[in-house]
């Protein structure tokens, strides 16, 4: 599933003086020119300035959430959650990091993480409506993912309590097959042929084998069964 997320761009940390909160005049120079280069999209260049930054000045905050970001911007989505992490471990109250920490972990869907820090990030700016959004899209991602769950296993325990049901291990490929499992789905299909699964018109138009009925394995499948 995917999701739309309207993510913070942290646009105020990216914009506003930070020579105060800085003990080194250099990290506030190597963060300015990161700022720079991530607005004008070059967000590799950008991490180099920001981990400079952090070499020069291990607690000057903004460029640790800048890092974070920027890796974000990079798709570089594990190092994005670890400097995140890193934030929060310095100012456990960072709505920020809360926040996009809650985005990535549904990104990833590690839902229940996701949940947390969305939670952890309404208690810091309750009714935040960025965040409530973010939480309810969470909550619906897992509700999702916990129904497919239930879903696949209820056709796999029918398929091993009807070993010989080819239209039972049909059901099951098809499920398999919906959800991009291809390896199982292509062995469930073989097996619901091998028990004499004979509705081959239905199997060549079945939507749910949308993602594997153009693949060579698929007519491969089916050729010692094509008239």
């Amino acid at each position: 599933m995917i999701s739309v997320w309207k993510l913070f761009a942290l646009a105020v940390l990216l914009s506003f003086s930070v020579t105060d909160l800085a003990a080194s005049e250099e990290a506030v120079e190597r963060n300015t020119v990161g700022v720079g280069l991530l607005q004008q999209g070059n967000a590799n260049a950008a991490i180099a300035q920001f981990q400079r930054a952090i070499r020069l000045d291990s607690k000057y905050l903004p460029a640790r959430l800048n890092l974070a970001y920027a890796y974000e911007r990079a798709d570089r989505i594990d190092e994005a959650i670890a400097a995140y992490r890193e934030v929060v471990n310095f100012e456990p109250g960072n709505f920020f990091a809360r926040n996009n920490l809650g985005v990535l972990y549904d990104k990833k869907g590690q839902y229940d993480s996701a949940i947390v820090e969305l939670e952890n990030a309404l208690k810091i700016e309750p009714g935040n409506a960025m965040a409530l959004k973010n939480l309810e899209t969470a909550k619906k991602n897992q509700t999702a993912i916990k129904a497919r769950e239930a879903q696949i296993l209820q056709a796999e325990r029918l398929a091993h309590a009807k070993p010989d049901d080819p239209q039972a291990s049909y059901n099951l490929a098809r499920l398999y097959a919906f959800y991009g499992k291809k390896e199982l789905a292509y062995e469930w299909l073989a097996k619901a042929l091998k028990q004499g699964y004979k509705d081959l018109s239905y199997l060549r138009s079945d939507p749910a084998l949308h993602g594997i009925r153009d693949e060579r394995d698929f007519q491969l499948l089916l050729a010692p069964h094509s008239p």
